[in-house]
């Protein structure tokens, strides 16, 4: 133990090295002041809103210059690497294809990917972060007039907003930057795999797994998060590969600046800030000396925007959404349901769920070989584990942790079809280990792969074939059928258009059609009215939902959806979807008090 720790202090041998560990200390020690202590809430949030732009654009700006660095001084070893690979990026390509082929262009997350996309279209415009709440026509200009500070993490909305800057707001932006990120992952996984390996084929199996998988075609096909968080994870473990093979200054500041990035792609990510730290700690010690570039420096700095925003939600309960009779966001009561869920997931060969049973399979019995093997390596000779292997083992820790905070989470059953997507770091690990499970059983002369690619094509075509042609993961999600048929009915209608609804406005924001909540109406009859009067908009929608109330069939207004009597609606349209019927009505007249009416105006 002496030995141990008389070596750590020699990573320290050099005055430079020391001055720059104290000032990494007194980092640390300010970020958790100003995260945790010095800044309340109130104050962090009207920071992250006007500044959380610039802060992610200065942290994306500096690790796209050190990727650019790293990639410079091995231009021979890049450059090369793809010369005589025509097979390997055809089989990128044609994986990309095939998630994009698997599901359909839509939003798939309730209401969550229509808030990360008004949250893009808010920083394009504003450069601020926010998720518009009302938004009018005023003079041919399409201006947001509240805004909130959502929940989500906002690195994957910066990302659509440089996207609009270049291109213009589209929706269709969303969908664009997540299958991008689909080939970066493929790319990614293959080359991790390549590392781990040294061998083609593993490589190309570990990324086949992954691009057949239903989940990862139906949210490259979406507009949410997940698929980022993903790439992103894929992006570190890259980093702390590149870096345990040549400990240097500028790969620990690509490593450090994508593991900062990482914590602003989804809530949780932050939890692998500390396999990180281990693989640094590893560099150091097979570099012999402790590395710390300005990057590192203020790494913890650049984290207090992530402590700001989690403390925000905390302080917030209404953004928790949490369900009827929870009380509580974690809990050991949500861990029993969770389990079966993700059992559920794992092991199912229902097309109704987004699943692949070979990667399953494969990837657990690749756990159970590396488990052991790994063991027995650590008896023996520790510092014969290659970089690629420390780093997946310490990722793949991250990635357990991760899986096991989920358990405890309210709502984070993976066979449902909204959160089903937590499952993909999961899936992630289990693609690696299992193209490195094929290549040792490979290297006993066990025809591994091709056996583990003739499964993948009997999983295609008895059960993969079916969930493609179903989707019911997708087509399950009644509210997103419920939402994209309003919105549809809405935009039929001559403009302006105004329309009266119970569910969140951004759906109707987005397709620049104005919206307000029912509970609101009630409560601003007068206002209606003279807007009515004075032709603002040229038709007033009100969506509403009927439930059956009789064993006949007869149908009533949702009680959240009832006006009061005074508001007289024309029924123009109506759907069924599952048990409820949605109607959209015309909004004819508001009989209001004279005395109301006038001391409006």
């Amino acid at each position: 133990m002496h030995a141990v720790a008389a070596r750590f202090l020699l990573l320290f041998r050099e005055a430079s090295d020391r001055r720059r560990a104290l000032l990494f200390l007194v980092s640390g020690l300010l970020a958790g002041a100003a995260g945790f202590v010095l800044v309340a809430p109130p104050v962090a949030e009207k920071l992250i809103v006007a500044g959380g732009y610039y802060y992610l654009l200065g942290v994306f700006a500096a690790f796209a210059f050190f990727a650019g660095r790293v990639a410079a001084a091995r231009r021979e070893v890049w450059a090369g690497w793809w010369r005589g690979r025509g097979g390997v990026a055809l089989a990128l390509v044609a994986g990309t294809l095939f998630t994009v082929w698997s599901d359909t262009f839509q939003h798939k997350v309730l209401f969550d990917e229509y808030v990360l996309q008004g949250t893009a279209w808010h920083m394009h415009l504003t450069k601020e972060v926010g998720a518009p709440v009302r938004a009018y026509d005023i003079q041919g200009t399409w201006l947001a007039i509240d805004a909130f500070l959502d929940k989500r993490p906002y690195f994957f909305t910066f990302l659509i907003s440089l996207a609009h800057d270049l291109t213009g707001f589209r929706l269709e932006n969303a969908y664009a930057l997540n299958v991008a990120l689909t080939g970066v992952l493929l790319g990614l996984v293959y080359w991790l795999v390549r590392a781990l390996t040294g061998r083609r084929g593993p490589a190309l199996l570990a990324m086949g797994l992954l691009a057949t998988l239903p989940l990862v075609g139906q949210n490259t096909t979406g507009a949410s998060m997940e698929l980022h968080n993903l790439t992103m994870i894929a992006v570190v473990l890259a980093a702390g590969v590149l870096f345990l093979r040549a400990p240097d200054a500028d790969r620990l500041a690509l490593l450090v600046l994508a593991t900062v990035l990482l914590a602003q792609s989804r809530y949780e990510s932050v939890l692998f800030v500390a396999p990180v730290a281990g693989i640094i700690l590893i560099g150091w010690w097979r570099g012999g000396r402790a590395l710390l570039p300005w990057p590192a420096i203020v790494a913890p700095l650049l984290l207090v925007p992530y402590a700001w925003h989690s403390r925000i939600v905390d302080a917030k309960p209404a953004l928790w959404q949490l369900r009827e009779g929870d009380t509580s966001r974690f809990g050991w009561q949500y861990v029993a349901g969770n389990l079966e869920g993700a059992r559920d997931f794992f092991f199912a060969i229902s097309p109704g769920q987004p699943n692949s049973l070979w990667l399953t399979l494969l990837g657990l019995a690749g756990l159970a070989g590396a488990g052991g093997v790994l063991i027995a390596r650590l008896r023996r000779a520790p510092g014969t584990i290659s970089p690629a292997v420390a780093v997946v083992m310490l990722m793949g820790a991250g990635i357990a942790t991760n899986l096991g905070l989920l358990m405890f989470y309210y709502w984070s059953r993976f066979d449902e079809p909204i959160t089903a997507r937590f499952a993909l770091p999961s899936c992630l690990l289990l693609a690696l280990v299992a193209g490195w499970l094929v290549s040792r059983l490979d290297a006993r002369r066990i025809p591994a792969t091709r056996v583990a690619f003739f499964g993948l094509g009997v999983w295609l075509l008895a059960f993969g074939d079916r969930a493609y042609a179903r989707r019911l993961y997708t087509s399950q999600n009644m509210v997103a059928r419920e939402t994209d048929w309003e919105v549809a009915q809405a935009l039929r209608q001559p403009g302006p258009v105004l329309i009266i609804t119970t569910r969140a406005t951004m759906p109707y924001l987005l397709h620049r059609v104005s919206a307000v909540l029912t509970p609101v109406a009630r409560t601003r009859a007068a206002q209606i009215a003279w807007h009515l009067r004075e032709g603002t908009f040229r038709t007033v929608l009100v969506a509403q939902v009927l439930r059956p109330t009789t064993a006949e069939g007869d149908a009533g207004i949702d009680p959240d959806d009832v006006l009061p009597p005074e508001f007289k609606l024309e029924p123009l349209e109506r759907k069924r979807f599952g048990m409820r019927w949605i109607r959209i009505s015309r909004l004819v007249a508001v009989d209001v008090e004279p005395a109301a009416a006038k001391a409006d105006d």
